[in-house]
């Protein structure tokens, strides 16, 4: 791939992916996975859940074809951003659509699962990385962008069998189909008077939603009761992209060879497994512990990680850094598959109310995104021994924002652990205005009581 695509560095003797490419290469898929979070808005809001994960698949197929079938440059970046736009599909659709057609003693634990399934698809990549970029050839890249392709094929025959959400076909007035899928997704275990009372309750707050609002636009969003739901979606997607995660799975292999690891590619196939490790354990955890001690307990964990990295960087730079830095980025990493990474994708479905939820998703995930662009693009010229050379001190940024991110939550995030959606919304109803700052104070030292 370098060889194809790269820039011969007279002084290097090799080609080189410079970091304007890096750059590119990183940012611009970010960037249009904003694009799309903001088409789902509004797209999910009509056609549905379902079909916004058709869109998901069929752009998940051309973008990874035309990377690999690419001979040009531009071609290459024409293709990440056909990924980014998947990317940007996926992640709003598949949070949603979970959420929404799962009961709620179980929706923290199946959407948790989103976060498990993409820690094992980075692993499986991260062993095909390991097994093909010795290859002299442009198999090397080839294989794992076309192994990107078995992803969204299956999705598509998923779907055939899969029902649109529930709530969205009563949100459109579809009552017989609203109480169809429910049939469907519920299976024999419920009663159809339990499917009766759930459908009733699921309307019934609809119909409350529709009195309180004339439109669903994105500004709706920022009015009444949503927004402080907004606000509070925002919040944790922000908290998620600012705990250093975009920095790692970007340009991990990259930092550890430029702080003297040998076999960076192994310790990432290590850090893949910790981040396995991690998922496993929240999904057990979540039923059970709820969302805010856990997310709490990332955040010190991953916090803690990073200051250490960035300490024994300064204090003891050679060996002993470079081993500080693959233990506490395996630490950093199940920590965080274990808290932000899957409790942040619950929360995106659970915050927003029934008919915001695609615009709110969108508005959580374009500022989050936003944020990673900025991030993505900053790093290698803030690692770069050409530019910052900052090195492992960069763990000092991370770490500094944990703990604002702590205090945050620690004040901010209440628990839902166990709410139906419907729930929720009476819940936030109850709350016309942003509470004080004193009120949060004593719900959290409540909740932690």
């Amino acid at each position: 791939f370098v060889r194809d695509f790269g820039t011969y560095s007279p002084d290097a003797g090799a080609y080189i992916i410079t970091a304007d490419s890096q750059t590119l290469l990183t940012g611009t898929p970010l960037a249009l996975a904003c694009v799309a979070a903001w088409i789902s808005g509004p797209f999910g809001s009509r056609f549905g859940r379902r079909a916004g994960l058709v869109l998901a698949a069929i752009t998940a197929l051309i973008g990874p074809s035309v990377q690999a079938g690419a001979t040009h440059w531009y071609q290459v970046v024409l293709g990440r951003c056909i990924s980014g736009l998947a990317i940007g599909f996926a992640y709003n659709f598949a949070v949603a659509y979970w959420t929404e057609v799962t009961p709620a003693a179980l929706r923290g634990m199946v959407v948790v699962m989103y976060q498990g399934v993409t820690n094992v698809a980075q692993f499986i990549a991260q062993c095909i990385n390991q097994g093909t970029h010795a290859m002299d050839n442009r198999w090397a890249y080839r294989i794992p962008l076309l192994v990107e392709l078995i992803a969204p094929l299956s999705l598509l025959i998923a779907l055939v069998f899969m029902p649109d959400t529930p709530r969205w076909h009563a949100s459109r007035g579809r009552d017989e189909k609203a109480m169809s899928a429910l049939r469907r997704l519920r299976g024999s275990t419920y009663t159809e008077e339990e499917l009766e009372a759930e459908h009733a309750e699921v309307v019934a707050f609809i119909e409350i939603e529709r009195s309180l609002r004339t439109s669903t636009s994105f500004a709706d969003c920022f009015r009444g009761t949503d927004r402080r739901r907004t606000l509070l979606t925002i919040g944790m997607t922000l908290s998620q992209a600012w705990s250093g995660i975009a920095f790692i799975s970007s340009y991990g292999t990259y930092f550890f060879q430029l702080s003297g690891i040998q076999n960076a590619f192994t310790i990432t196939i290590v850090t893949g497994v910790c981040g396995i490790a991690g998922s496993i354990s929240s999904v057990v955890l979540v039923g059970y512990v709820g969302r805010r001690k856990i997310l709490l307990a990332g955040s010190i964990a991953c916090g803690i990680s990073m200051l250490i990295i960035a300490i024994v960087g300064v204090a003891a730079p050679g060996k002993a850094a470079a081993q500080s830095l693959a233990a506490f980025t395996c630490i950093y990493i199940y920590a965080y598959g274990a808290s932000w990474g899957p409790l942040t994708g619950i929360s995106l479905g659970e915050l927003p109310s029934t008919t915001l939820r695609s615009r709110t998703m969108a508005i959580g995930t374009i500022v989050a995104w936003t944020s990673d662009i900025l991030i993505v693009c900053s790093i290698p010229y803030l690692i770069d021994t050409q530019y910052a050379n900052l090195g492992t001190k960069i763990g000092f940024i991370f770490g500094g924002l944990e703990v604002l991110i702590f205090v945050w939550t620690f004040f901010y995030v209440p628990e839902l652990k166990d709410r139906s959606l419907e729930e929720i919304d009476e819940m936030f109803m109850n709350v016309s205005t942003m509470p004080s700052l004193t009120l949060d104070i004593s719900s959290a030292l409540t909740g932690i009581s």
